[in-house]
């Protein structure tokens, strides 16, 4: 259960960096092709002992699995991006966060793992989770359809997709590849795979670099690489047992970033995200009821 915490809290300072950008003038682009460039940098100073890599040939499953998913990664950060743009950010997240409903089901019925007997408390917390976050990050906002062609209706179809697979092959991939040693490695290829990418649509937009947006990318790149090597393990924690992972996670980010939401920016929350807040944590209490009744 720590690690899970520690991915949550990783992935609620990477929305409190985003949330920072705007207010220090940061360009969002740069911050984010050069946090491909400190995570790997990151990765390397944490791994600390070089042998592992030296072990390491280009050939074996999990770095061709890191190398495509960099390339994803990129893409659905682009997806994301023109959504919000196109929609709302509310849109943007609510198809990015209902994405777990993919890992979840590839993990039930196409890796079959379960890390215990499932009991339909388990099933409930799941559901409970799902309705948690639409309620929870809906905001009333109207689209102007007419501005809207063919194409663009299937963006939020898009990051749904996209962020389910990204979690799907993480899973699988931490399943049936990654060791214990290899975990501090595996992101450091699939961002060094995202810094490539980044890098070749920096230089062809030909944009000025700052000095701001190189310390954003810095920090931001730090908390990104532990976001995605707490991801790795919190799986390991759980037998690889995403059904049960990745709620845990969605609903924590949900409850531990409105948390942080109201108190330090002052958002106010419907009557709708208030009660998608409460089914929040039940969900986390009827996903983990086993091992919350394990520590009392």
């Amino acid at each position: 259960m720590l690690d899970i915490l520690f991915c949550v809290l990783m992935n609620v300072t990477i929305f409190i960096c985003f949330k920072l950008f705007s207010t220090f003038k940061i360009d969002t682009f740069q911050a984010i092709v050069f946090n491909y460039v400190a995570c790997v940098i990151t990765g390397a100073i944490f791994l600390g002992d070089s042998a592992v890599l030296e072990d390491i040939t280009i050939d074996e499953p999990w770095v061709l699995i890191a190398m495509g998913l960099g390339g994803v990664f990129v893409a659905t950060f682009y997806l994301m991006a023109i959504t919000t743009q196109k929609f709302s950010m509310t849109v943007s997240s609510i198809s990015a966060k209902m994405s777990l409903i993919i890992p979840v089901l590839f993990s039930i019925l196409l890796l079959d793992i379960e890390s215990r007997s499932y009991t339909w408390f388990n099933y409930t917390g799941v559901v409970l989770a799902l309705a948690a976050i639409f309620m929870s990050s809906y905001k009333e906002k109207k689209v102007d359809a007419k501005k809207l062609k063919g194409f663009d209706l299937l963006l939020p179809l898009f990051v749904f997709t996209l962020g389910g697979i990204i979690d799907s092959v993480i899973n699988y991939t931490s399943y049936h590849f990654i060791t214990e040693r290899e975990s501090a490695v595996f992101p450091m290829f699939v961002f060094v795979s995202a810094g490539i990418v980044g890098i070749f649509l920096l230089i062809s937009k030909r944009r000025k670099l700052t000095l701001v947006s190189l310390g954003g990318g810095a920090v931001l790149g730090v908390v990104n690489y532990f976001s995605i090597y707490f991801l790795i393990t919190s799986l390991s924690s759980f037998n690889n047992d995403g059904a049960i992972v990745y709620p845990l996670i969605n609903v924590g980010i949900i409850v531990f970033a409105a948390g942080l939401s109201a108190a330090f920016f002052k958002e106010r929350f419907s009557k709708l995200n208030q009660v998608g807040l409460v089914l929040a944590v039940l969900a986390i209490i009827f996903i983990s009821y086993q091992e919350i009744l394990a520590i009392l």
